[in-house]
């Protein structure tokens, strides 16, 4: 019997993530059954079942690929040595732009953040990604405060939750309602929210 290439085995497993993603958009999670994820795939149980045993193993799979998507997405676009303010506006831009890209993997991702209440290994994913995320915001608000682009009083551990909330929140509202959310002024709105006022001006008296 002929071996499968690894293109081919990667070209079904984004078959099958592809037809995942359109059922759980469909019918959420839990509402979804392996019999629909074999009619989506047009694939049988038993081959489904060779690139992933279980629905939950797929709902990881498709976490693991946003991320993963993500990470790339910014990467590719970081020019060498941005300042932390640059590399800050790039996240939120690029988040953004992911979103919309991958709109239903994000929909039902966000339901994801309901299901790591149920799902241990993906609570443990969240518990993970939560962690890299506060410790990489921690890095360039620190980094920014020593360049002098951010404000030498913020509260570094704080503004990091309120970016990762803010975030949160902007994606539920562009899926509330698709297209509300400028993502590039949301970015404007942040960096100068966390910048450094110029010499002898006060946040609390700012001249006009």
């Amino acid at each position: 019997m002929p071996k499968t290439s690894a293109a081919a085995k990667e070209a079904r497993r984004t078959q099958i993530l592809n037809a995942a993603v359109r059922c759980f958009a469909r019918r959420g999670y839990y509402e979804t059954t392996i019999e629909d994820l074999v009619a989506e795939t047009g694939l049988s149980r038993g081959a489904l079942y060779l690139y992933y045993p279980s629905k939950e193993a797929i709902y990881l799979a498709i976490s693991e690929r946003w991320s993963c998507g993500l990470e790339a997405a910014i990467r590719t676009r970081l020019t060498p040595d941005p300042s932390p303010a640059a590399t800050l506006r790039l996240l939120i831009e690029v988040t953004g732009e992911h979103v919309q890209a991958e709109a239903d993997a994000c929909r039902i991702l966000m339901e994801g953040w309901n299901l790591e209440r149920h799902i241990p290994a993906l609570a443990e994913r969240a518990r993970q990604g939560h962690q890299r995320s506060l410790a990489g915001l921690g890095h360039l608000l620190r980094a920014g405060i020593a360049a002098g682009e951010f404000r030498a009083d913020l509260d570094v551990v704080s503004q990091v939750l309120l970016l990762q909330a803010t975030l949160h929140g902007l994606m539920v509202q562009w899926h509330r309602r698709p297209g509300s959310v400028d993502w590039h002024r949301a970015a404007d709105e942040i960096i100068r929210g966390l910048g450094a006022c110029p010499a002898g001006q006060s946040q609390d008296n700012p001249s006009f």
